[in-house]
């Protein structure tokens, strides 16, 4: 009998290398929403760190000008604070993307090589059946029985 070929082996192929893709994808906006996280919270530290020094200045009695300085550097951190949410939250909704881009490729190529498996099993069902016909062939030819040249169908016991 000839050896096993899945006909839609390069297709597999191409989902696999999908698949890979996605994964790569989804493993760099993790990255991207991790780094993303970083800098947001060194950046609420920051933040933190120009509110009590405003308060600090406020208990200091420090003059009108020093004032606005401080709470000018204050809100340029809340900017700063709200830009870097505005970019986690993009980031994460990129996670979710790929994510499901992921799981899609994931499905895919699961389907693809369910039925490969399935064709398989059936090729390597045929083999053994073949060679068990053949098998009992040769077991009636060397018994001199008249049934010799007959096709065999079906399990032995049947054919008892």
């Amino acid at each position: 009998m000839k050896t096993f070929h899945f006909s839609l082996q390069s297709l597999r192929v191409l989902r696999e290398q999908k698949e890979r893709l996605a994964q790569q994808r989804y493993a760099d906006a993790l990255r991207a929403s991790e780094t993303a996280t970083v800098r947001l919270g060194a950046a609420g530290k920051e933040r933190a760190a120009a509110w009590q020094a405003l308060g600090a200045e406020v208990l200091a009695g420090v003059n009108g000008a020093r004032l606005q300085q401080v709470r000018a550097w204050c809100r340029q951190w809340e900017q700063r604070c709200e830009q870097l949410g505005a970019a986690l939250k993009a980031a994460e909704k990129v996670v979710g993307r790929t994510r499901q881009e992921v799981l899609l490729a994931t499905r895919d190529r699961k389907a693809l090589d369910n039925l490969h498996d399935q064709r398989r099993r059936a090729y390597d069902q045929a083999v053994r059946r073949g060679e068990q016909n053949h098998l009992d062939e040769m077991g009636l030819r060397a018994s001199g029985s008249p049934a010799v040249g007959l096709e065999l169908r079906g399990t032995p016991q049947e054919r008892i």
